[in-house]
């Protein structure tokens, strides 16, 4: 368009020239032609009405209409110049978005990961304390059986000696006297005496007896004072790092109920998934059909970005696929060695596979101690917290590759739905009324129960 104005200009030019000269000859012919008309009496051009305009107005309207497209062409462009910066800011402005909305979940994972990391000492002394509490109690009741024991064997004792006890002090004091009194033979008297004698030996015996339990009896009074002075000691640890445990677990629970939107909508779907759970097979299920469906699709976004040459969007899939696994765990070993550091204190009271009316048993199950804190078996994230048909208050910890350990029966949760743990982390306790809890413990891999024996 610019070069068609461009040449337009001169032929303009040229034209104006031209029509100039040929307008001054066409002048000098016009007033011949006047002149010869009026002798004539014949009409000139001048003389008739002007009914066509000149040439150059047509050329001078083309120009105006040639100048005006091409204003509204570079109008045009410059509009969609300004319309494609716009588009490249928003989605400059939207992929920071995104990548600090990342940043900010990761970083609210790590801090909940560090917060979680540092419980874990305090939660180990407490568990410690836990156990010694729970060890020092079934001492301290085989202390009061034995004192009970002792007990009653002294009462009957006395209770065996108490019809002979005048004779025997009247023979101690008086014995010959006691024997010629006696309306008796005199051999029948030594024959009494003999029996005297030989029951007095039998008295001694049950007198050590009963002095040995005596002895005993107050060897074990002392014994249960110490043993209840230090389980008293032991019961203010637990009171002081209970409380520590419980306000590092709020702090690391708080951190995590502030991650991302893209975490609480993970959180969201988990809880959706196993609230409408019909059984604890039927929630793993659904668990496991989550992880796989959330798979699926990073993997179809990458093979999209990939194909589109979008590198940007496949960095940020592989990114989120990578968060995925990390939040999951790193799994279990399939040959791991069991450290003996069991996830409640108390003692097991069934272990996985036992026979049972309802079949082999699933789980293992501990007896606790009241208000004992339970530890995560592993490092993870939360698939599920919370109440569930009749296990009570219960957590399903994703420890990756499909691997999630079940706790059910706990009296209070101290984790939420998607938050990430580390192992030995606390994650709730049991009911301190009562004199004792029951913990039970189940491992999956996919919809297959192990033994967690292994791996606890």
């Amino acid at each position: 368009m610019l070069l068609g104005v461009g040449l337009l200009c001169p032929l303009q030019a040229v034209w104006g020239a031209e029509h100039t000269h040929h307008a001054r000859q066409a002048g000098a012919t016009s007033a011949h032609k006047k002149k010869h008309a009026s002798q004539q009496g014949t009409p000139t051009p001048d003389t008739l009405p002007n009914t066509r305009p000149p040439a150059h107005g047509k050329v001078g309207h083309s120009v105006l209409q040639a100048q005006a497209a091409v204003e509204a062409a570079r109008a045009q462009h410059l509009a969609m110049e300004q319309e494609k910066k716009r588009q490249a800011e928003a989605i400059e402005a939207s992929r920071l978005k995104n990548e600090a909305a990342q940043a900010a979940a990761m970083q609210a994972r790590n801090q909940a990961l560090a917060l979680s990391a540092a419980t874990v000492a305090a939660t180990s002394q407490l568990h410690d304390t836990e156990q010694q509490i729970s060890d020092l109690s079934e001492r301290i009741n085989a202390i009061r059986d034995e004192q009970r024991n002792l007990q009653n064997a002294l009462r009957t004792s006395a209770q065996a000696l108490a019809p002979i006890l005048p004779l025997a002090e009247r023979l101690s004091l008086y014995p010959s006297d006691t024997l010629l009194a006696a309306p008796v033979p005199q051999g029948e008297a030594v024959t009494g005496f003999l029996i005297l004698r030989g029951l007095s030996r039998q008295m001694e015996v049950q007198a050590q007896g009963m002095r040995t339990q005596q002895a005993r009896l107050s060897a074990v009074d002392a014994d249960l004072s110490a043993q209840y002075a230090t389980l008293a000691g032991l019961k203010q640890n637990q009171r002081q790092q209970r409380d520590t445990v419980r306000q590092q677990a709020a702090r690391a629970r708080i951190t995590q109920q502030q991650a991302s939107k893209l975490a609480q909508n993970t959180a969201q779907q988990l809880l959706a998934a196993t609230q409408r759970a019909s059984s604890l097979q039927d929630a793993i299920a659904r668990l496991d059909a989550l992880e796989d469906t959330a798979r699926a699709a990073l993997q179809r976004e990458i093979a999209a970005a990939e194909q589109a040459h979008q590198a940007e969007r496949v960095r940020a899939a592989r990114q989120q696929e990578a968060t995925l696994s990390q939040n999951q765990g790193p799994g279990l070993a399939e040959h791991s060695t069991g450290t003996g550091s069991q996830p409640v204190a108390g003692k097991l009271v069934s272990g996985w596979g036992v026979a049972s009316d309802s079949g082999p048993t699933t789980g293992m199950t501990y007896r606790t101690p009241p208000g004992a804190s339970v530890r995560a078996p592993c490092s993870g994230s939360v698939d599920f917290a919370g109440a569930f048909r009749s296990y009570g208050q219960m957590v399903i910890l994703n420890c990756g590759r499909h691997y999630r350990f079940v706790l059910a029966g706990l009296s209070e949760l101290s984790v939420d739905t998607a938050q990430s743990l580390t192992k030995g982390a606390p994650v709730g306790h049991m009911s301190a009324a009562g004199s004792s809890a029951t913990l039970f413990i189940q491992l999956r891999n996919g919809q297959k129960t192990v033994n967690p024996a292994p791996f606890l």
